[in-house]
Parts: C-alpha cells; sequence; structure tokens
C-alpha cells in the first residue's frame, strides 16, 4: 500500500536527519507549563520543550541538566529521561546533543546560551525573553555565529500553522499589500509581549527602524522591570505595527490584525479564531472568505522543534531567529525609553546597549 497525496506532503515537512535533543533548565518551560492550562483546550499542547521533543519528528530527547537536583528528578520521572546532569557542560560532553533547548531564567541564559555554542551544539532553541540586556543579546547571537551554530527564539507562535498559513495568504495577495498590524496582548511588554513583537518582524518582512511609546505607569517606567503600555513601530518597508499591552494576564484578549489594502487578517481569543477579509469582487465592500486552515494543525512548541531541526539542514534560522529575539527586546526597551523621554521617537538600534528590561 502507498501512501497517498496527503500523507506525502505532511511526510515531506519532517526534518530529513534524525537529531538528539535535550533539555537545560527543567523547571516551568522546560518540564511542568502544561500543568498549568489544562482549560485552554482551544490551543494544542504541549507547551513545555520537554515533551514538545518527545511528539516532534526527526528528534530524540536523551537528556537533560539543570542546577536544582529536585527539579532535574521530576523531570526524569516525567519523560522518561536517565541522562540528568547538574552541569549542562557535562550534558553535552556526555550526551552529545544536536538541538538544545534552553529554559533557563533570562539571567542565566547568556552565558549558557555562549557555552553551549562553545562546546559545538549545532542549535539552540531558547526561550523568551532572550536575556536582560541589549549587550547580552549581542553577545549571544556573536558566540553562535562564531561556531556555526543556529541560534533560535522560542517565540514558538511564529511556527504555529495557523499563523504561517495566514502568512502565505497574505504574501499570495489575499489582501493586497500589508499596511499596518495591530496587537492587545493581555500580558506585559517583554516577556509574553516578545510572541507579539517576533509575530510582528516575521509577518513585516523588515527590521524595525523607529517607535514611539508610553506606559501605563510613570513609576514603572522609571524602573527596569517588565511593565505594560503602547507602542507605534515603524519598519524599514513602510509597514506600521500598533501594539497595546496589559499585564492582566487574562489570555482571552490577545487579539491580532493584519491589515492590507483590500483585506485584514484576524486572530481573536488568544489564537482560538482565525478570520479573513478581502474586498467583494464587484462592490469592493468587505466580505468574510475561508481562512486557509491547516490540513495538520499540531501544538506550535512542536511545530517549532521540527523546525528548528530543519534550520540546521538549511544552515540558518529564518522564522524566529536570534535577531528576532533582540529586536523584541530592543522594541520593548526603546518603547519606555520614549516614555522616559516624553514620548519621543526613539530611533533603532539603540546607541546604550547596556539598557536592560526585567529585574535580576
Amino acid at each position: 500500500m502507498t501512501q497517498g497525496e496527503a500523507y506525502k506532503v505532511i511526510a515531506a515537512t519532517r526534518p530529513q536527519g534524525d537529531y538528539r535533543g535535550a533539555v537545560v533548565g527543567c523547571g516551568r518551560m522546560g518540564s511542568t507549563i502544561d500543568d498549568e492550562h489544562i482549560h485552554m483546550a482551544h490551543y494544542p499542547w504541549p507547551w513545555a520543550h520537554a515533551p514538545a521533543m518527545i511528539e516532534s519528528r526527526g528528534i530524540e530527547l536523551v537528556g537533560a541538566a539543570d542546577i536544582d537536583r529536585s527539579k532535574l528528578d521530576d523531570f526524569g520521572q516525567r519523560w522518561g529521561v536517565e541522562a540528568l546532569h547538574e552541569n549542562y557542560r557535562e550534558l553535552v560532553a556526555r550526551e552529545r546533543p544536536d538541538v538544545v533547548a534552553v529554559t533557563t531564567r533570562p539571567e542565566e541564559r547568556p552565558e549558557v546560551v555562549a557555552g553551549l555554542a562553545e562546546a559545538g551544539v549545532k542549535a539552540i532553541y531558547a526561550t523568551k525573553p532572550m536575556c536582560r540586556t541589549l549587550a547580552q543579546a549581542d553577545a549571544m547571537i556573536e558566540a553562535c555565529r562564531a561556531h556555526g551554530t543556529i541560534l533560535s527564539i522560542a517565540c514558538h507562535l511564529n511556527w504555529y500553522s495557523w499563523y504561517t498559513n495566514a502568512l502565505k495568504a497574505i504574501e499570495a495577495g489575499a489582501i493586497g499589500p500589508l499596511r499596518s498590524m495591530v496587537c492587545h496582548c493581555p500580558h506585559s511588554l517583554s516577556n509574553i509581549g516578545s510572541h507579539s513583537l517576533a509575530l510582528f518582524r516575521l509577518f513585516a518582512r523588515a527590521p524595525a527602524e523607529w517607535v514611539v511609546g508610553e506606559m501605563d505607569n510613570d513609576e514603572q517606567a522609571l524602573e527596569d522591570g517588565d511593565l505594560s503600555g503602547s507602542g507605534y513601530i515603524a519598519y524599514a518597508n513602510g509597514v506600521r505595527g500598533f501594539l497595546n499591552s496589559r499585564a492582566d494576564r487574562s489570555g482571552h484578549g490577545w487579539t491580532m490584525e493584519f491589515i492590507g489594502e483590500q483585506g485584514v487578517v484576524v486572530t481573536r481569543n488568544a489564537h482560538a479564531q482565525f478570520e479573513l477579509w478581502g474586498a467583494h469582487p464587484e462592490t469592493g465592500e468587505p466580505i468574510q472568505r475561508q481562512f486557509p486552515n491547516p490540513w495538520y494543525p499540531r501544538s506550535s512548541m512542536v511545530d517549532a522543534i521540527e523546525g528548528v531541526c530543519r534550520s540546521i539542514e538549511e544552515g540558518e534560522e529564518k522564522i524566529c531567529p536570534g535577531e528576532f529575539g533582540r529586536e523584541s527586546l530592543e522594541i520593548v526597551i526603546a518603547l519606555r525609553e520614549s516614555h522616559r523621554r516624553g514620548n519621543v521617537r526613539v530611533n533603532l538600534p539603540l546607541e546604550n546597549r547596556g539598557l536592560r528590561m526585567g529585574r535580576g
């Protein structure tokens, strides 16, 4: 019996090779976050990096590292992993992983990423925000570049098949040339907001050039902690982004709009609903069209893990490279700087690479 054409299409998305995977950081994002989201059935599991690696094709979870022995032991029991190390360098030396998911705290992430690159790991999938300062982001990108390591940032919505289908529809002309993007995110700007900004960068197809920002709280804007606010982002090709965040963590208010000259793509209710609106061929009035639903909808984290494996084969990360993670951090810092300076335009890149977002 031979495969049908649809199965051949799905099979072709599998990474060509077989890879060894590992997780550094066995806490919430690395292992346990799915326990918190049992009431969000509209969004496919898993979100944690370990089970996503287990479910992904072309990669085997072979080991993990964490300085906290209790987390390490829990990880091993949950996922059936025996190669457990308290030092990530020992993990790499003994288990020789090709892909390492780094889910440590942001303060530790720059040193771990640089160390993994120096150890010869082929690809690093680092969660967001990628670090605290722009200087750290610069160093992480340079370390991976110097050692030929792929650096992918785990803004996994960039790989989510609903968003990739939306992007394909836009590039095929479904809404005409993209002009602006609007996002309401019920979370703080830097942590969860990184997902929104990485999607903006993917859809804009150009880097951000300048921003104007207004934070929700003057006192918080004077400090370095993550915070809520609104911003206007100008991309180099003329696309404009409008971002509004509020840290109520409700989740359900997360909406995005990608607005073109002849239509719009809308996502509602924390990525649960996707709509495609175009122009009626005769009247030009807005009309809702069938959204190009994915053939094979899966967890965005699984899509991302397989995508990182394919990036090894392609020789570069195109969906969410380290530069996207750095830009997300830089935009948020620049929005806060704009507020501090009286809501003025702030050009990118920022000259002061020591500026930070987030305590610690």
